[in-house]
């Protein structure tokens, strides 16, 4: 069965099971809403998605990290002339795919998996700021109306009350389905654009986003594991790049002192579970590896830096493009950079449970 005839026969199944509970009542349109679905339905959409989110991935076991992402996400939102909802929240799941994604009403959340290919906290702003034009455009309450027909929804009253947030089972399930596919070319591009402007009112350099985009695609290239914003823009994804490109120079033009933060970020994700399950229910079984930080010294090369750290000169691939570096580059002296290792990460404070174990 096709998606998308899945997602309409579980919108019907859900207004079958409301019929009787009469509150297809139409929400009074809101300046900022689109038709037959208000503000306080969206927010209704996405704590009922947002359930299904944690329950099929699990929230990352890291109080600091969390408090870091969500940190950057409300810097984010709070510089925003209208930020459309009330509440935002920012979420890191367990989960090794490089994935970011939102759902209607302020919900957004990156995977442990995309900490590790980031790079710089402005890459983080950047893709975070992305994920929060979807919500401020509305793009997931568009998709609906034009999966669904806004007919059936105005017959439905917004399919139901915001009260009703428990009966978002069905429909959400299928929503997030398809949110995970990506909202099409113009919504990624628009998103792109907005994201960029966003971070750069923040202080961060938009550029951030671009070299993400680029490093993504030879992970891509090299892994085959595919962005899903990536798949809603293929086969366009080097356009793409190049129009980020264009327009980070654009918004960033008489802009002074915007920031990377590339070893704050980097102090951050130091210990991060890399690899291992995917979601909550992959029962395969992975040995542990962590992301560490290395200080470049003088004469390092990759290949020298992989002898030396991994006892595996051949992974000097892996750690150049892991850093968003080609591999013909040469690592700077003091500079820090990512490696992977083995093992379960141990500081002199904590010891990190293994959160990639079935």
């Amino acid at each position: 069965m096709s998606l998308r005839r899945h997602f309409i026969i579980s919108l019907f199944l859900s207004v079958l099971l409301l019929l009787p509970l009469g509150i297809f009542v139409l929400s009074p349109p809101s300046a900022h809403s689109i038709p037959f679905i208000s503000l306080e339905t969206e927010v209704a959409m996405g704590k009922g998605a947002d359930k299904q989110v944690i329950q099929q991935y699990g929230i990352y076991q890291d109080k600091e990290l969390q408090l870091y992402v969500n940190q950057v996400g409300q810097k984010l939102v709070s510089d925003l002339s209208d930020k459309v909802f009330r509440r935002f929240f920012f979420k890191l799941v367990d989960s090794s795919q490089i994935n970011a994604f939102a759902l209607p009403g302020g919900y957004v959340y990156v995977t442990r998996g995309l900490l590790v290919t980031l790079n710089s906290e402005a890459e983080l702003a950047g893709v975070i700021g992305h994920e929060i034009a979807h919500v401020t455009l509305h793009h997931g309450a568009k998709m609906m109306v034009r999966t669904i027909g806004a007919q059936i929804l105005s017959i439905g009253g917004a399919i139901a009350s915001p009260k009703h947030a428990g009966q978002w089972l069905a429909v959400s399930s299928a929503m997030f389905q398809q949110i995970n596919l990506g909202y099409g070319r113009e919504a990624e591009l628009e998103s792109d654009a907005q994201g960029m402007l966003a971070s750069t009112e923040s202080g961060y350099d938009p550029e951030g986003l671009v070299d993400f985009l680029r490093n993504l695609r030879k992970q891509e290239v090299m892994t085959g594991q595919a962005y899903h914003s990536f798949q809603a823009t293929h086969p366009d994804t080097k356009d793409r790049i190049i129009k980020a490109g264009l327009m980070a120079s654009s918004v960033s033009r008489n802009k002074k002192d915007l920031k990377h933060n590339r070893e704050v970020y980097l102090s951050k994700i130091k210990g991060l579970a890399y690899g291992g399950r995917v979601h909550r229910g992959d029962t395969n079984r992975y040995e542990p590896q962590y992301i560490d930080i290395y200080e470049v010294q003088a004469g390092d090369t990759w290949q020298s830096i992989a002898e030396k750290e991994l006892q595996d000169k051949q992974r000097d691939l892996e750690i150049s493009v892991l850093n968003g570096r080609k591999e013909s580059s040469t690592p700077v002296p003091g500079e820090l950079i990512k490696l992977v290792r083995d093992g379960i990460y141990e500081d002199n404070k904590t010891l990190k449970l293994q959160t990639n174990s079935p």
